[in-house]
């Protein structure tokens, strides 16, 4: 399956990255993610190693989860998590992408989700 995670250094311009609402028009409910996420990590064999997806889609709930707390004033550890998943998900596809880690999640997530 085609995945869209460069490996040399770009520098996007601003309209490069989808909109949270353009991003995540095909995703599942929060909650449906959130189980997803936990069944996944919890039916993971003794060793072996959560593959792209997971990553990927743990980084978008917990960055859903920040943004609607930013949205309702209260911004906290959820906004802290998404960051740091995010990153996580950059190092995992060995980016030089320069950008917010948010907004990078974001891309990836739209073009996974398109291609379901």
């Amino acid at each position: 399956m085609e995945q869209l995670h460069p490996s040399t250094e770009h520098r996007p311009e601003q309209g490069d990255w989808p909109t949270p609402e353009t991003a995540y028009a095909l995703a599942p409910s929060i909650i449906r993610e959130i189980g997803w996420t936990a069944q996944t990590a919890a039916d993971k064999p003794f060793g072996t190693r959560l593959g792209r997806e997971f990553w990927l889609r743990k980084a978008a709930v917990l960055d859903r989860i920040a943004l609607a707390d930013e949205l309702a004033g209260t911004p906290g550890d959820a906004s802290e998590l998404a960051t740091e998943a995010a990153r996580r998900l950059m190092d995992l596809d060995d980016t030089t992408v320069i950008c917010d880690p948010r907004h990078y999640v974001r891309q990836q997530y739209a073009h996974w989700a398109k291609h379901q």
